[in-house]
């Protein structure tokens, strides 16, 4: 569905009060446009209407005019610059956003993703497996996989035959 068409039908769930199929077709369209920021803003408009002050200060995080109370749920809601940039799904670099102010947010959050994730003494970053329980899951995938491997390398071997 073009976007044009997209943005017609969640004006008209809109004018009917049906909020949650707006914010879904939102949500899709600011998944396929990351980086438009006016779909982030309608899509923050509609969690405003809800109520949704957290997720209202995540889709308006980059724009100035957003609810600095709005912004405080959000923060508050996802502790951290690594958690915070993860939430808001930007995919490019800060340097690609449309807006100054957008650009500088996404510096701010990406200085504090990095500093969160240290560096190594060579000046590399840092990769924090976390707790051992996250080293026992990487360590169940890595067994999985070689299983998995292996299993596809007896099947294949046996349609030879």
């Amino acid at each position: 569905m073009a976007k044009t068409d997209a943005l017609a039908r969640v004006a008209a769930d809109l004018a009917r009060g049906h909020t949650q199929p707006a914010i879904q077709r939102l949500s899709s369209l600011v998944a396929v446009h990351p980086t438009d920021l006016d779909l982030r803003l309608r899509l923050a408009a509609v969690h405003r209407m809800v109520g949704n002050r957290i997720e209202a200060g995540r889709w308006g995080y980059l724009d100035p005019s957003t609810d600095p109370a709005e912004t405080a749920a959000f923060e508050a809601a996802f502790p951290g610059g690594m958690r915070r940039l993860s939430a808001l799904r930007w995919p490019l670099r800060s340097a690609q956003a449309a807006t100054e102010y957008a650009r500088g947010r996404l510096d701010v959050l990406a200085a504090a993703a990095k500093a969160e994730c240290g560096t190594t003494a060579d000046g590399a970053e840092r990769v924090d497996i976390g707790t051992p329980f996250g080293a026992l899951a990487l360590f169940v995938a890595i067994v999985a996989a070689v299983v998995f491997a292996v299993i596809g390398a007896i099947t294949a071997a046996q349609w030879l035959m």
